[in-house]
């Protein structure tokens, strides 16, 4: 009998190879991090901290690939159609997850991810060149409308949420830009400062070393308050910017059909690296602000944005040519 029961173990092991594979401890190899856009923008700084706490608690390396270009989507696809084994991860911006369904068709399987915990908050910053002489967002107004559609408006991608909030701005001020997209926050980032482009808006992180330097105007920020790093920058409803309150965030996903004893594990670890005072500490430092979640309470917030979104894409009727 006992015989038996070993020849039909080998049997399923034959014919389901990936049964042993699937019931080791998870996880035992180095885990990949998708980020969705170029090295230096504010996706990438923050999965890389992450990713430093992560590979402590898992015991396992956690490492960060990068595949930027339009607005993300490339990236995003890749993660989706990863096999569902907890190995390839999605670190999920918040344009990829909540916009690019809204805007995009093709992009449908993007609400098939499976949560795994949110993982940071940051408000958008809307910057200018220093070279046109503004110091307010009013002051950009009036330079666009003295020469409509000759400033250029640059953006981590089309369809991106940057890209979003420049359309917003463009219709909540009766401006029109020229968008210029580049191939992530970092390149239009230098665009904006080498004066190829006037205008951008970036969640904080990737823009705090030019501002600082002067390289870059902060005109406002989207956060219901002022930021502690830069006080003296307005925010959005300060600016007489409403529609423009909207904060940026960054999650942990893997694809769909990812194994709740996978998310669970996963979802512990990010518990115990976002209260982590040292990447509590480097967080703060780049302007983010940590953020746990369980599964669930990711997904409600993803689906706030797509209907926040949703509300303003419909009212301002803005489409992407």
């Amino acid at each position: 009998m006992a015989t038996s029961v070993f020849l039909l173990g080998l049997i399923v092991l034959s014919l389901f190879p990936g049964t042993a594979a699937a019931t080791a401890a998870y996880p035992n190899r180095p885990i990949t991090l998708i980020v969705a856009f170029e090295a230096g923008g504010s996706s990438d700084i923050s999965a890389r901290l992450l990713a430093q706490e992560l590979t402590k608690l898992l015991g396992q390396q956690v490492l960060v690939e990068n595949r930027p270009g339009a607005g993300g989507r490339p990236g995003t696809r890749r993660a989706a159609d990863a096999a569902p084994d907890g190995y390839t991860l999605l670190w999920g911006s918040g344009s990829a997850l909540t916009v690019s369904p809204l805007l995009y068709a093709d992009q449908q399987y993007v609400r098939n991810f499976t949560p795994i915990s949110l993982g940071v908050t940051q408000p958008f910053i809307f910057v200018s060149s220093t070279t046109i002489g503004a110091k307010t967002a009013q002051d950009v107004v009036a330079l666009a409308r003295q020469q409509p559609g000759k400033l250029n408006f640059a953006s981590a991608g089309v369809g991106s949420s940057n890209h979003l909030l420049g359309e917003i701005f463009m219709a909540s001020t009766s401006t029109e830009f020229e968008h210029v997209p580049y191939k992530g926050g970092a390149s239009a980032r230098d665009a904006v400062v080498k004066n190829e482009a006037q205008l951008m808006d970036e969640v904080l992180s990737p823009l705090i070393g030019s501002i600082r330097a002067g390289q870059l105007q902060p005109l406002f920020i989207t956060s219901e308050s002022r930021h502690p790093l830069f006080p003296d920058v307005p925010t959005a409803a300060e600016a007489g910017l409403p529609d423009l309150a909207i904060v940026g965030f960054f999650a942990l996903l893997g694809p769909a059909r990812l194994p709740s004893e996978i998310v669970q594990t996963l979802n512990e670890a990010m518990k115990q690296a976002l209260g982590s005072a040292s990447l509590r500490a480097a967080l703060d430092a780049n302007g983010f602000n940590a953020a746990y979640s369980t599964p669930a309470d990711l997904q409600r917030l993803i689906e706030k944005g797509r209907e926040q979104y949703g509300e303003i894409i419909a009212r301002r009727n803005i489409k992407i040519e």
